[in-house]
């Protein structure tokens, strides 16, 4: 039963009961209100996790808290930490069980059998936590694709399918690369600014992760809506990486996804009461949300009215086959409910379709400058001079950047070992079953990409390490993986990422361009701190020493 309901209840109890009790409503209520929360509190905390759960059973890692369950250890490491070590170290047959905060129980599945289960045999039976859908909904969109289910799901997808086809993404190439050389143009300024100003010869120091968050929303923009954000070239080359970048939307980007994740008591409190009143308390969090969730939404409209115009007065954009244009020429998202919603669609690609690109960004630029693989970025960077010798292209075609077979096994090592989303929940909506194991309705389920990414049992020994060169195993270019189950970066099944596609081949057009045109150095004494948050990036931003090479 939801607070909201108990809440309901107890104040109904409350006109019975003050007829005959010496106290007042408001003393009756509140005693009862206790009495009732306290029970409810008491069962989810000790009786069901410690006592009755049918999963209780299934091995796990001890719990060093007897009310907090590992929620010590989830909060200290990095999203997905704690899972590796877990699935590394714990022997089980498909599932594992831990408690969270609260002794919240979350079951882990371990094997691409009971992954498949979750996400393909019954992915319409597990699905996003209401918690989940409250508090990065905001942010994602409700009504878009992301957090979309059943049938509502299945509409939404088949009708966005046009604008991720293949097809359609190898005539985006172009597009993708004249944004990546316009991002290594604007570095470029920066370095040189630097060195006019009488230092650098070495190299200069830049912070990498607000050039891959520009760049990247810039692409969204253009090749996602057929709108040009603009948010490279109002970016200033000077100042710090803390200053405003220029574009409001970039900015408004920048707030939620660097404000971490929600605090401990922020956290404690969504569980017992209800997310209105949890949004509505005067938090700085919340209050940054709420103004940057409002930016999105007007932007998006002045989008959607822009595009509208456009379709009606351009023939070539009546011919259009971006996510927006597929959206209004569907006649799917008609009156101010419609537009509604497809705002919400907007914001779940924005924010997907420009944040975790630009995650991998900051994670291969990081990778690839550590002094034990720069060998790796100067192979990398050989081949594409040999595929261009006359120096930085001003387009290229999607065969060209398939010959690049080398960048693609990099970007696909990349994504395996620093996938931008370590863990994602999904919850029973009915009573089911998971390897055999009985699972109640409520019932959190747990996928972790960042643990089975780097499973010893399907990756081998050396799944930690970064080694492109596994991706050259495969007969077309992919790692000898068992399963599709077992790289989980962009999930897998029905509910799977409907922007794999776009997102690797924009990947490696920004990569190329990058190590086409610089070489990334650090000494890799830096303590990397990942931060809780929407995706996993590494808290301060990527700065490494950047350096022109000469390139034709």
């Amino acid at each position: 039963m939801s607070t909201t309901n108990i809440l309901a209840g107890c104040a109904a109890s409350t006109i019975l009961l003050s007829r005959h009790t010496q106290f007042g409503a408001i003393t009756t209520f509140i005693l009862l209100t206790s009495l009732v929360l306290t029970c409810k509190l008491l069962y989810r905390v000790i009786l069901w996790p410690k006592l009755l759960s049918p999963t209780r059973h299934l091995p796990g890692p001890s719990s060093p808290s007897f009310l907090m369950g590992n929620f010590a250890i989830i909060q200290k490491m990095q999203s997905g930490g704690p899972h590796a070590i877990w699935l590394r170290t714990i022997p089980n047959s498909g599932l594992l069980r831990y408690l969270g905060i609260f002794n919240t129980e979350r079951v882990f599945p371990t094997t691409p059998e009971v992954l498949k289960e979750v996400l393909h045999t019954k992915s319409y039976t597990f699905i996003k936590p209401t918690l989940l859908t409250n508090d990065i909904g905001r942010i994602l969109g409700k009504r878009g694709l992301l957090f979309a289910e059943g049938e509502e799901h299945k509409v939404q997808r088949k009708l966005l399918l046009p604008a991720f086809s293949h097809a359609h993404i190898k005539g985006l190439v172009p597009g993708f690369w004249s944004k990546g050389v316009e991002m290594t143009e604007k570095v470029a300024e920066v370095v040189r600014a630097s060195q006019s100003a009488g230092g650098g010869e070495q190299g200069v120091v830049v912070e990498m992760g607000k050039w891959c968050s520009l760049v990247t929303l810039d692409i969204i923009g253009s090749s996602g809506f057929g709108y040009e954000f603009r948010a490279l070239e109002s970016a200033s080359v000077s100042g710090s990486p803390e200053e405003k970048s220029g574009s409001e939307l970039a900015d408004a980007y920048n707030t939620i996804f660097n404000m971490g994740s929600p605090s401990r008591i922020v956290a404690i409190l969504s569980l017992i009461f209800p997310a209105f009143l949890v949004q509505s308390l005067p938090l700085k969090r919340t209050r940054d949300v709420a103004h940057a969730a409002s930016t999105i939404r007007r932007v998006t409209a002045q989008i959607i009215a822009a595009k509208k115009s456009a379709l009606a007065t351009s023939q070539e954009d009546a011919e259009s086959k971006d996510i927006l244009s597929v959206m209004l020429k569907s006649n799917a998202y008609t009156g101010s409910d419609g537009e509604s919603s497809m705002r919400d669609q907007m914001m779940t690609f924005l924010a997907a379709g420009h944040e975790t690109t630009a995650t991998s960004m900051i994670w291969a630029i990081h990778t690839l400058s550590l002094p034990e693989n720069r060998h790796i970025q100067s192979r990398l960077r050989a081949e594409i001079h040999a595929a261009f010798p006359s120096g930085a292209p001003a387009t290229i075609t999607y065969d060209q950047l398939s010959s690049l077979k080398y960048l693609s096994h990099i970007t696909s090592e990349v994504l395996r070992l620093y996938p931008p989303v370590g863990v994602t929940l999904r919850v029973a909506a009915e009573d089911t079953s998971l390897n055999g194991v009985f699972v109640p309705k409520g019932t959190s389920i747990v996928i972790s990409p960042f643990a089975m990414n780097r499973s010893a049992a399907l990756w081998g020994a050396d799944a930690e390490e970064f080694r492109p060169e596994r991706w050259a195993c495969g007969e077309d270019g992919t790692a000898t993986v068992e399963s599709n189950y077992g790289f989980l970066t962009f999930l897998a099944g029905p509910r799977g990422c409907i922007g794999n596609v776009f997102a690797k081949v924009e990947f490696k057009c920004l990569l190329a361009a990058a190590i086409g045109k610089f070489e990334f150095e650090q000494d890799g004494k830096r303590e990397l701190v990942v931060k809780g948050s929407i995706t996993a990036k590494p808290r301060g931003g990527m700065p490494v020493t950047v350096r022109e090479v000469v390139w034709g």
